[in-house]
């Protein structure tokens, strides 16, 4: 019981270390807590699998009048997020100097805040606190990209807090209307699940449709994916791997839970596996126009949250599994290529795609890197994309028969613009460009660390 709160709150109490620490440890302070919230997370996953439990819980009450309390739960499915953001959180931690410059206390204090709002979210046992940790989180990752982000970040800062606004309002609104519908009111996920055959079919579908744009924004998918590329171009790189590795995942786990509590979505289910079709398929097509290495690399998240969509609405063991499998190895991976992707811009001076050559020359270690990741975001056997995409495509063709084929298209769109990338800016050794700047050796570190991660749950996944 205590291991959930603890693990939440590792990152505030660093916080308290750091604001009496001097400036100059603030960088150790953010890789040390990263390190014990990673440490922790193995705990809790050795706890689960030895034990067999399916369920951990926690909770003090705060308003009985409201059904409100300071409730922690972890299920399997939160449980491999968990994971997933302890893992790119330690990543990201690792390289925090190398991109920021001299980490201060600002900088630390941001992203502490940030990894203790985003464990809460997938450890939140009522909508309540999800909705008071997703909030924080996003605020946090603005800063990030306000402060730390390239030349137009002002202006990719403001947009990304402007869909972020709509987003959190269109979720606040339905969870005080699902509260006001559920039967007795009561803000706790588990309660609302049992007592969903009891919400009237009006509740549910104003619900329904505030919670799907809510959760289309964060993803994000089509038509609402425009702030996506312009956040990603210009937050510094360590913003980039928490928002993608991380806070996109928001947007699926809240679809995940919206499919839970309300059963009018399972009327709808082949309209939205559609959608997120569509999302995927137009994604992956715009990703092939790109010549700006970040957002190309924006525009291939933006496919692969929507096959995770096409997962969650085909409603079944194998599309629910295989879509927590994949958020938990696009969490991984985009870390790792905007890693990668951010180490370019730092030795070359630049991300145009045109301008980089022979990568493979000056730095092959990065390059073999880029490659794996690349194979790993494909699903090649071995690594977790492999299982995410199997069942994926298993749950979609069980639920919606041959349509549920069509997401291989997305896949190979996006293998191809990879391939062709790397073909350009890694393997072209004859035309090889020289560097201005040395590669970071906590770059290569935290790149072997994400890409060891993938392999170690593609081979081992009955772990989570």
């Amino acid at each position: 019981m205590l291991l959930l709160p603890i693990m939440l709150f590792v990152p505030l109490f660093f916080l308290v270390i750091l604001m009496v620490s001097d400036k100059r440890y603030a960088h150790d302070i953010t890789v040390a807590s990263s390190s014990i919230v990673l440490i922790l997370s193995a705990a809790v996953l050795y706890l689960v699998h030895t034990n067999g439990l399916a369920y951990l819980s926690a909770s003090i009450a705060y308003i009985p009048t409201l059904n409100l309390g300071f409730s922690l739960s972890l299920s399997q499915p939160s449980l491999i997020l968990l994971i997933m953001t302890a893992v790119v959180f330690f990543a990201s931690s690792l390289v925090g100097e190398y991109f920021i410059g001299k980490v201060g206390r600002v900088y630390s204090t941001v992203f502490l805040v940030a990894e203790t709002a985003s464990l809460g979210v997938f450890m939140a046992a009522n909508l309540f606190l999800l909705y008071l940790f997703w909030e924080v989180a996003e605020v946090m990752v603005f800063f990030i990209i306000f402060l730390y982000g390239g030349y137009n970040r002002r202006y990719a800062s403001i947009k990304f807090l402007i869909y972020s606004i709509i987003s959190s309002l269109l979720l606040l609104i339905g969870i005080i209307v699902l509260y006001n519908s559920v039967t007795p009111h009561s803000f706790d996920i588990g309660a609302i699940i049992g007592a969903s055959q009891s919400i009237p079919l009006k509740a549910q579908l104003e619900v329904l449709v505030l919670f799907l744009v809510a959760f289309m924004i964060k993803m994000p998918a089509f038509p609402f994916h425009s702030w996506l590329p312009d956040a990603h171009t210009e937050a510094p790189t360590t913003g980039s791997m928490i928002l993608a590795g991380v806070l996109l995942k928001f947007g699926g786990y809240g679809l995940y839970l919206m499919f839970l509590m309300l059963p009018i979505a399972a009327h709808y289910s082949l309209y939205l596996f559609l959608i997120f079709l569509v999302s995927t398929i137009y994604s992956a097509y715009v990703c092939l126009s790109q010549r700006n290495i970040k957002r190309l690399i924006a525009y291939t998240s933006i496919t692969d949250m929507g096959i995770v969509g096409v997962g969650i609405t085909a409603m079944n063991a194998f599309g629910y599994n295989g879509a927590m499998y994949a958020m938990f190895n696009h969490g991984v991976i985009i870390a790792l290529l905007f890693l990668l992707a951010g180490s370019l811009d730092e030795v070359y001076g630049t991300l145009e795609i045109d301008k980089i050559k022979g990568v493979v020359k000056n730095f092959p270690g990065m390059a073999y890197l880029f490659i794996l990741g690349t194979f790993a975001a494909l699903g090649l056997p071995l690594t977790t994309g492999f299982i995410a995409d199997l069942l994926i495509l298993i749950g979609a063709v069980g639920a919606f028969g041959v349509l549920g084929v069509i997401p291989i298209v997305g896949i190979i769109i996006i293998g191809a613009a990879l391939f062709w990338l790397i073909e350009r800016v890694f393997m072209s050794a004859s035309k090889a460009v020289e560097p201005y700047n040395p590669l970071g050796v906590s770059v290569m570190i935290s790149g072997v660390f994400l890409i060891a991660v993938s392999i170690l749950f593609g081979i081992l996944p009955f772990l989570v």
